[in-house]
């Protein structure tokens, strides 16, 4: 017997924030499962090696208008660059409008095509099988995105990340390494080529020793520039944005 098939209707109300929510998400990797749950849509990615495991979370009527299902849907999205290039195709103009066709799997839903139309132009976007997609379950997430426990963070402005960003550009080896230096008097990053006094004259919360913390240098590029938070744990670091629902954690380097 064939699954009973359910459309789901929404007004794109904002474009520009859906297009910025997956520009987020596309920075880890280019496959993606989509979720909408209660008033939240959100994703979860990661890298294939693990070491770089995302979250993004947006109020979804700051994007959406319409019905929402009253199951968790998980739309599979194999292009993330194909999804985002759809938006270039409609005017600012127009009224844009997104169907979802989904079929239940367990307690949840799961889509299996989208539909962008306007008045003029109709386009359809077919959805990955969410097993072949790299799925992180609930609990691990929170887990592993999780500041309890941490060892030392600090406050960092939208400003200072993209000084850094800029000064790792300044390296053309992916495989350079990014350190992070905590001092009782303050913190410094330092690549092979620069080192950027990010606080100066102050102990970072919870500085009870002298350590040093690395990253590779492109896992940088992952973070999202804005005003955050660092957390540095034994075995990873954590950036959560005081701007907006995300945080990512990145594996460190031994050396």
């Amino acid at each position: 017997m064939n699954k009973k098939q359910t459309n789901w209707n929404f007004r794109i109300t904002n474009p520009s924030n859906f297009i910025s929510f997956l520009k987020k998400l596309k920075l880890v990797d280019k496959s993606v499962p989509l979720e909408i749950e209660g008033s939240n849509l959100f994703a979860k990615v990661r890298t294939p090696d693990k070491s770089v495991i995302k979250y993004v979370s947006v109020d979804i009527s700051d994007i959406l208008e319409g019905d929402f299902p009253p199951n968790r849907l998980k739309i599979g999205i194999l292009e993330i660059n194909k999804l985002i290039d759809v938006f270039k195709y409609f005017g600012p103009e127009e009224e844009l409008n997104l169907k979802v066709d989904s079929q239940p799997y367990e307690s949840d839903l799961i889509a299996t095509g989208l539909k962008f139309s306007s008045s003029s132009l109709n386009i359809f976007v077919k959805c990955a099988d969410i097993s072949l997609l790299a799925y992180i379950d609930d609990n691990i997430q929170r887990q592993i995105h999780s500041t309890e426990g941490s060892e030392v963070n600090f406050e960092i402005s939208r400003e200072s990340f993209q000084k850094v960003s800029s000064l790792t550009g300044i390296e053309s080896n992916a495989e350079e390494l990014l350190n992070f230096d905590i001092e009782e008097n303050g913190v410094t990053i330092r690549g092979n080529s620069f080192q950027y006094h990010i606080m100066k004259g102050k102990s970072p919360n919870g500085f009870t020793e002298s350590r040093v913390y690395t990253i590779y240098k492109n896992q940088f590029s992952y973070i999202d520039q804005e005003n955050s938070e660092i957390h540095f744990h034994e075995n990873r670091i954590l950036v959560k944005s005081t701007e907006s629902d995300s945080i990512i954690a990145i594996g460190l380097v031994e050396v």
